[in-house]
């Protein structure tokens, strides 16, 4: 499948010619339920003839990253990951489903991943996550937890544990809980809010 230059959006559009770059085909590989590969044909600065391989949400998706928070406590869940075939420290997160703003999508998943209800107290802009392998969209949300600990309700396919770190202790206790699970790998997006400042 190729799809033309005139379906790009507008953003494409723009930074494709600040960056001087010209996109000139663009090739569907592989269709999946949750993912699409494809191949760029573009051209260069210089004028020469490349390719690009990155991956997309199926039908334009894109997801929320919650940083949810009790009190003194940051919650975060361990998740099996198969991409990196280990566990993964990260931030409870999810797609939006069709006809939900990002503001519902975080409600719905917080209480899914991790059993807790919250409220939104802060949304991001449209963010890229690792924009040099995949066009997906995330919103980072904040949310305050207001409620006791309730069951997860996890689809067949996750397994999701709830971790809790004191917000004062984190940079001490992540670190030795990651020293004594070599299993897990910590997501980027957590090591930037907690571990950069």
């Amino acid at each position: 499948m190729i799809i033309n230059i005139n379906n790009l959006t507008f953003i494409q559009l723009i930074k494709q010619r600040k960056a001087g770059m010209k996109i000139i085909k663009k090739y569907k590989v592989f269709s999946g339920d949750f993912s699409n590969f494809f191949i760029t044909e573009f051209e260069d600065k210089n004028g020469k003839l490349q390719n690009w391989e990155y991956l997309e949400r199926s039908k334009d998706t894109k997801a929320v990253v919650i940083n949810a928070y009790h009190k003194d406590r940051i919650i975060l869940v361990k998740q099996f990951r198969y991409p990196i075939n280990m566990y993964s420290i990260e931030y409870p997160a999810g797609l939006i489903d069709k006809g939900e703003t990002p503001e519902s999508t975080a409600v719905r998943e917080l209480l899914e991943e991790t059993g807790y209800d919250g409220i939104v107290t802060r949304v991001s802009p449209p963010l890229c996550t690792s924009a040099g392998i995949t066009g997906e969209i995330v919103y980072l949300i904040d949310m305050n937890i207001t409620s006791e600990k309730k069951h997860q309700m996890l689809d067949e396919s996750e397994e999701i544990e709830v971790l809790e770190f004191s917000r004062d202790n984190i940079k001490t206790e992540l670190p030795e809980y990651l020293k004594a699970h070599p299993d897990c790998s910590l997501d980027s997006k957590v090591w930037a809010a907690y571990f950069e400042k």
